[in-house]
């Protein structure tokens, strides 16, 4: 029955390892849809974030109510992955667990190098935009029109003379 459990634990993060190499190709299709501006293709990516983000959250929690069943069989102190991989004993188990554990780390650290550069590219597109609207002659929001910081309001004593 233990390794029922362990076998289930490493079929959801093989799943977890597909989920997340797609979520890096999108987050990567998305970074070349912005930089070339095509916003039909950015609009449909964040249709497809949104589907993406919805099975993650799903994969996470069955990892996690997995990852409780086996504390619990094992006698384990916790239930994160790699008091999971301390405390098998079964060697073929143990081998795939590291090596799941290790393919995600990595496309972890491929999705926040991504998002990272999503951020910036996102940022300097707003910039852009913000400074092309401001030479056109567009006024920033909140300002109605005018600009308040050099308007001086005259004192009581001026208005009462």
């Amino acid at each position: 029955m233990e390794h029922d459990s362990v076998k289930n634990l490493v079929e959801i993060l093989k799943s977890q390892v597909s989920h997340y190499s797609l979520i890096r190709d999108t987050l990567q299709e998305e970074k070349t849809a912005i930089t070339s501006w095509n916003n039909e293709k950015i609009r449909q990516l964040n249709t497809q974030k949104e589907q993406i983000s919805k099975k993650e959250k799903l994969l996470e929690e069955a990892r996690k109510t997995i990852s409780l069943r086996i504390k619990d069989e094992y006698g384990l102190s916790d239930d994160t992955l790699l008091t999971i991989i301390d405390g098998i004993n079964d060697g073929e188990y143990k081998d795939e667990l590291i090596r799941l554990r290790d393919e995600l780390l990595v496309l972890v650290a491929e999705i926040s190098q991504i998002t990272t550069s999503l951020k910036v590219i996102y940022n300097t597109n707003l910039k852009i935009i913000n400074d092309i609207k401001s030479k056109m002659g567009f006024v920033p929001a909140g300002k109605y029109g005018m600009d308040k910081s050099t308007v001086t309001l005259p004192s009581a004593l001026q208005i009462t003379g």
